[in-house]
């Protein structure tokens, strides 16, 4: 039996009494899990436990020979106490679960990753101050752990090549490029990801800036698939 503490990503019903769930475990990275729900209040306890992003505790047994394995214990490990109620962080939670999800596949131990994430999700639901920029600052510092956070900008170059990941003088050829407002955004996140409630960038800014640094992410991710919760994220910040 083996114990690990994990983030879960998401979830799809299966049957009645059972669902699939998908998440990032501490000890074996991404797992599958067949999950017994019950039915009535038992199952509404864990279905509570298995929102997205939720950090919890989980025993199953490691049968190698099965994609989806059988989680057989669950409990909370974390308290969220805003994340399910503030529709704001809902909507960003989700958002980053989604990320996540589609930037994950191997099956192994990542601490420092499992870390970042779990600090990231306790830090969005314990802010009390502006979170608009949050889903932003999250993966741009992601893609450090992924292996393609951008180079650092060094003398106010007007364009960031996407492809390349670095900062430039000149535009490239391709249409896969940032400058102007999103990229003056993208440079003070970089500087300040500890402190993005006091970076100010407007709506439809912010707007360009996500739908650019998600074409950074498939970029660089082969065969990522598309991203989609950003949309309903874009109206309820706007």
């Amino acid at each position: 039996m083996i114990r690990s503490a994990g983030i879960v990503l998401s979830t799809i019903r299966y049957s009645d009494s059972s669902v699939i769930a998908r998440i990032y475990t501490r000890k074996n990275g991404l797992l599958t899990f067949m999950v017994r729900t019950g039915k009535g209040k038992t199952a509404l306890q864990k279905l509570g436990l298995l929102q997205p992003l939720s950090i919890v505790n989980i025993w199953f047994k490691d049968d190698d020979r099965k994609s989806i394995k059988s989680l057989t214990s669950i409990e909370r490990a974390e308290s969220l106490n805003e994340i399910p109620f503030d529709t704001v962080k809902t909507c960003i939670a989700l958002f980053m679960a989604e990320v996540i999800g589609r930037s994950i596949h191997e099956e192994e131990t990542n601490e420092k990753m499992f870390h970042f994430l779990t600090e990231s999700i306790l830090s969005l639901d314990r802010s009390k101050s502006e979170v608009s920029n949050f889903h932003l600052s999250f993966m741009i510092e992601f893609s450090r752990h992924l292996g393609f956070y951008p180079h650092q900008r060094n003398n106010n170059e007007p364009f960031f090549d996407l492809m390349e990941g670095e900062f430039l003088f000149a535009e490239p050829i391709h249409p896969h490029v940032l400058s102007g407002k999103a990229l003056e955004g993208l440079h003070r996140l970089m500087l300040g990801h500890d402190g993005t409630e006091h970076i100010k960038i407007g709506n439809e800014t912010r707007r360009i800036l996500l739908q650019k640094v998600i074409d950074y992410y498939r970029l660089h991710l082969h065969g990522m698939k598309e991203i989609t919760s950003h949309k309903v994220l874009e109206e309820v910040l706007s």
